[in-house]
């Protein structure tokens, strides 16, 4: 052990505990709060479960019309640690993490043992406190391709008006007007922190013949560009702060540490939400609608719990049906990405000691410095593989300035649940500076499912995503490593010294760089982007209206509507959700349907 692992230690050590403290001092004084405070009310115009990326929109723009909204949490408020974007990584397997993993897969991830593990934010917004903080749109066709489905009003012209609401693009950019929003609740940059090595990476673009620009924008169909992301002088910020937070105490009622157990009919209508808080059970009724917007492993399993579903599944685990909707918890898709490792100059990547500078804390202060850096990934594009057909591009990089080697295993290997025996690969390149090439799976063809593992709304769903089950994703991958390569031999990128690592402990015997090592190393090595979609899509569990069909008074808006999975990280399009979401739901307002609730009990009573 040298002396940057002790200093390692010194840096990161803390983190998780002070995470932790914070976490359960949080739930403590909630707790307190709830038995010393009067119950809030029991019946409100709208119920939204789930402040997350959508349901802080949700709930933020009905209670800004001034309707009556509770918003209900299964996690409380976000650390101030978990602001500062350069300790993401952190943030996976802590108290603000739901922590998910997958069943075992047969063809990825099979040096983390097959298993994916998911983060999820069980915190107030969601996963949008959680994630690398990307915002990305993915391609106008993929929108298209929702209208042409039959999903009309989901169309590109239709949805660029809600991206731009929520958007405040505060850089300068080409043809921004055209393309941004300015104003709106959501700051987006791409003017943080950038390890140098990005600029690198855009120039290998370039000659690669790629141009170097807005791929929310113009560059749509193929381009590098600097990251946008979501973050506010430095400061990440989360839906629940950009739209939420201001109405609580108004119109907004929000209920923290809450879990909602399952929604309540009456007849074919959800008239109600049951919900477990600090060891009771409690029940709040709404006088209009309830929008689930728990996400896409979430969602699923609340409508699976109050008995909308497959009818044979949920009584094989105890659920008795409510409504036969068989595509539940079905066409669950989610990006991946292969990291493809890299030497280079030092200098040029992330620092991991840079936390524990002087001047990283003064440059934080006034909103910038390392400590702004999106993770460590300060590029992105969207480029066509050779089998590409499709005017849209197949492939997404995401352009890192670290490895797993970077921290020497304090957080990134554990965070992805690698086997040990892959440690020493690393570990030969933790004295170099070294950064990831991760060509990403923009759309994939393999479809996996969720699914009920009991009646138990506590218990963990059943996660199989099926990953590479489809040849076409294995195909493209093998594609994208061609190209990969490609770009590692630019110019640009001899200039600073970059070389590819040697082959891995288990591939090695199939010969390095040989079909058969990366069919084998894709298996070993690809990972989950964490972009679950389409658990309740649109067309089939939901109609264009995002209206669980067949019932009334019941939405769901959040990741799971998507039927088709976009081609680009997946928060900015959920946060668009929301508002047209929100939109159509005010339309649908009925004045006249006060129908009478008649509440029975006192909130804290248990039933």
């Amino acid at each position: 052990m040298n002396i940057s692992w002790w200093l390692l230690l010194l840096a990161a050590g803390p983190v998780p505990f002070i995470l932790s403290l914070c976490y359960y001092w949080s739930w403590t004084i909630s707790y307190l709060a709830y038995l010393v405070t009067s119950p809030p009310p029991t019946t409100y115009d709208y119920i939204v479960a789930g402040a997350g990326s959508a349901g802080c929109v949700v709930a933020g723009r009905l209670a800004e019309a001034g309707h009556h909204v509770l918003l209900i949490e299964a996690g409380g408020p976000s650390p101030s640690l978990a602001h500062i974007p350069g300790l993401v990584a952190f943030l996976q397997n802590s108290p603000l993490d739901w922590a998910y993993r997958t069943e075992i897969q047969e063809h990825a991830s099979l040096a983390a043992g097959g298993v994916s593990s998911w983060p999820r934010g069980k915190v107030l917004g969601g996963s949008s406190m959680l994630n690398y903080m990307f915002y990305v749109r993915g391609n106008k066709r993929d929108y298209d391709e929702w209208r042409d489905m039959g999903l009309e009003g989901w169309g590109y012209k239709d949805v660029v008006p809600y991206f731009k609401k929520s958007e405040n693009f505060e850089s300068d950019i080409e043809n921004k007007d055209l393309y941004h929003g300015v104003g709106g609740e959501l700051t987006v940059t791409k003017d943080n922190w950038k390890e140098p090595i990005t600029d690198v990476y855009l120039k290998a673009g370039e000659e690669l013949g790629y141009k170097v620009g807005d791929i929310n924008g113009e560059l749509q169909d193929g381009g590098f560009s600097p990251s946008h992301v979501t973050m506010t002088k430095g400061y990440r910020t989360g839906t629940f702060k950009a739209f939420a937070e201001k109405f609580v105490g108004s119109n907004l009622e929000l209920l923290t540490y809450s879990h909602v157990n399952k929604v309540l009919f009456k007849e074919k209508r959800a008239v109600g939400v049951e919900l477990s808080r600090f060891g009771n059970t409690q029940i709040y009724r709404a006088r209009q609608e309830i929008i689930l917007c728990a996400g896409a492993v979430g969602s699923p399993q609340i409508l699976m719990l109050s008995g909308i579903g497959d009818k044979d599944h949920l009584r094989e685990v105890g659920v008795e049906p409510v409504h036969h909707l068989p595509e539940v918890g079905q066409n669950l898709q989610d990006h991946l990405f292969l990291p493809i490792n890299i030497d280079f100059q030092d200098g040029l990547g992330v620092d991991p000691l840079a936390a524990i500078y002087p001047s990283t804390l003064q440059e934080y202060l006034t909103g910038g410095g390392p400590l702004t850096s999106s993770g460590g990934c300060g590029g992105l594009a969207h480029v066509h593989t050779e089998l590409n057909t499709d005017p849209r591009p197949d492939i997404q990089y995401h352009l890192a300035g670290f490895s797993l080697a970077t921290d020497q295993g304090f957080v990134l290997f554990k965070n992805l649940g690698m086997l040990p025996e892959a440690w020493p690969w690393y570990a030969g390149h933790i004295d170099k500076t070294s950064g990831m090439l991760l060509p990403t799976l923009s759309r994939p063809a393999s479809r996996g499912f969720i699914k009920l593992r009991s009646n138990n709304p506590a218990d963990h769903p059943i996660i199989q995503p099926n990953y590479l089950t489809v040849q076409k994703d294995m195909d493209t991958l093998l594609s994208a490593v061609n190209l990969t390569l490609r770009l590692i031999e630019t110019d640009a990128m001899k200039a600073v010294g970059a070389q590819l690592w040697g082959s891995d402990p288990f591939c090695d015997h199939l010969g390095f760089k040989s079909t058969a090592y990366w069919e084998c190393y894709i298996k070993h090595f690809v990972l989950t982007v964490y972009h679950p979609v389409g658990t309740c899509a649109m067309g089939t569990v939901l109609d264009t209206r995002l209206r669980v069909t067949g019932m009334a008074g019941l939405r769901v808006a959040d990741g799971s509507v998507m039927p088709k999975i976009v081609g680009g990280n997946t928060n900015a399009p959920i946060i668009m959700i929301g508002e047209k979401a929100a939109h159509m739901i005010l339309e649908d307002f009925d004045p006249a349907m006060a129908r009478e609730i008649v509440d029975g009990m006192n909130s804290k009573e248990e039933l």
